[in-house]
């Protein structure tokens, strides 16, 4: 072997160096003694003829091994990135609603609505919205009310999801519903997810109310038409005007009407939004300028087929409401099992894999359930006094991606907050003439493609689809926009 001295002078620098410069230099492989030359020849695979400096400049790399230097490593650059990917991106005409939204309270709006169609991501796009502000205003929480579970329990899912994305520090996610304790001390930062029912029990405590108005940097109100009911109005008010300066209120909504032929609670709407109503912009990208028809070329909306199962008896004008009844549809108890049951049984025919069923009752949705069972369908049944775990349990194997056929039967809890974007096939089997609760239940069927879902649909109802507004999803979204 070369001598030490010869070695650390000639690795000053990396192996490779070193073994170039000793060939170089005459030592390899000239000067090592015979039994090394024999080793250094059978390592590199050559007779001891051929171990020549050339060879050792070939094979360098072992070379270097050989004589005890490190090991050479040629690390290949990776080649740089050419784009990257959102963890939570909108889509383009998402990213223009927040947009207008933003701009619009920087300018001092203390109210506005954002109007998109069921299906469309109201929820995705707003908490990107709430991400934003809380990056911007630390310490300002942002209060979020909804009035079902479902409702309740999806804004606060996602909101986790979209800040371990977007977030720029670790904030609470407080929950004020179904008896949970809160307390406005609590309130300094982050996400308040409350029911209105949970805020309207404590209108009794106008100093809290008022300690959490001052807390509060922005408030959204889920299912913005309920906004102007008695019951909740006053105390989302109070919230809004305690605010240092007025908190600024956020409605979402697919319907912003609250009701069919127009009055005084629609006028009441648009008025306490201050008339400021923020559509999709969808002609920006080049398709249709209705944001309905542009979701469903674009394959964000699935293409609904109606179908007629009953129809309800004529009416000028909108009547009080009455309670659910198979009797509205001109039909006793037997005739509307067998109605809602064979439309159900083919629509399993057409190989629809996910369907929901809205029955006229509590009992006929557990009946139209235990029918299809008998059948041979999987088929479960929930409503409000559905135990929450019976519950639950239905709703996940429901959204499970298990190629079977399932139906899930439902009274009153499904309208909002449920979204199984699998779902292809809606039977709307509940009497009603509140277009709001009609475009509700039509939503859970419409997902399309690019939101997880179909490209087409099934609607069966028992609302005549000829009926104004009733027909398409895109009368309905547009039906109450003369108020605005």
């Amino acid at each position: 072997m070369p001598s030490d001295a010869v070695l650390a002078v000639a690795c000053l620098g990396d192996p490779i160096s070193a073994v170039r410069r000793l060939a170089d230099a005459g030592v390899l492989p000239d000067e090592l003694p015979e039994e090394q030359r024999w080793a250094l020849s059978e390592r590199l695979s050559l007779g001891p003829a051929d171990l020549s400096a050339r060879a050792v400049l070939a094979n360098s790399s072992r070379v270097a091994v050989f004589l005890g230097l490190p090991e050479a490593h040629s690390d290949k650059i990776a080649a740089l990135p050419t784009q990257a990917t959102p963890v939570y991106g909108l889509f383009p005409h998402q990213r223009r609603a927040v947009t207008e939204a933003r701009s619009l309270l920087s300018k001092g709006r203390t109210r506005l609505l954002l109007h998109m169609p069921t299906g469309s991501g109201k929820t995705r796009t707003t908490l990107s919205m709430v991400c934003d502000f809380l990056r911007e205003h630390e310490g300002r929480p942002v209060l979020w009310l909804a009035s079902t579970r479902e409702l309740l329990d999806q804004a606060a899912r996602e909101f986790h999801r979209a800040w371990n994305a977007l977030g720029n520090r670790e904030v609470p996610i407080l929950a004020a519903w179904s008896g949970q304790d809160w307390n406005s001390d609590d309130v300094i930062d982050g996400l308040l997810v409350a029911s209105l029912q949970t805020i309207y029990a404590r209108r009794n405590e106008p100093e809290l109310l008022r300690d959490l108005g001052r807390r509060l940097g922005l408030i959204v109100f889920d299912e913005a038409h309920q906004a102007i009911a008695p019951t909740y109005r006053q105390v989302v008010e109070q919230l809004s005007v305690a605010g240092q300066p007025i908190t600024p209120i956020v409605g979402l909504s697919a319907t912003p009407g609250r009701t069919f032929v127009g009055s005084t609670a629609d006028e009441e709407l648009a008025a306490f939004f201050e008339h400021t109503k923020i559509e999709l912009d969808t002609a920006t990208d080049g398709g249709a300028a209705g944001p309905v028809d542009y979701l469903i070329q674009q394959g964000y909306l699935a293409e609904p087929e109606f179908r007629l199962l009953g129809e309800l008896p004529d009416a000028e004008e909108e009547p009080a409401p009455v309670a659910d009844d198979p009797a509205e549809l001109g039909m006793d108890e037997d005739g509307y099992l067998k109605e809602v049951v064979a439309a159900t049984l083919q629509l399993v025919k057409e190989s629809h894999r996910r369907i929901i069923v809205f029955a006229a009752s509590v009992d006929l949705a557990h009946v139209v359930a235990a029918t299809l069972r008998a059948a041979g369908v999987l088929a479960d049944a929930v409503d409000g006094t559905t135990a929450p775990e019976i519950r639950d349990t239905a709703i996940r194997m429901y959204k499970s991606s298990a190629r079977v056929t399932r139906v899930l039967v439902n009274y009153g809890v499904l309208t909002t907050g449920f979204d199984a974007p699998q779902t292809s096939a809606v039977v709307i089997a509940r009497p009603t003439r509140s277009l709001v609760l009609y475009s509700q239940m039509v939503g859970r069927g419409i997902r399309g493609p690019k939101a997880g879902g179909n490209k087409k649909a099934v609607v069966a109802t028992v609302v005549d689809p000829s009926v104004p507004a009733f027909g398409t999803i895109a009368a309905a979204f547009t039906h109450w926009e003369d108020l605005w």
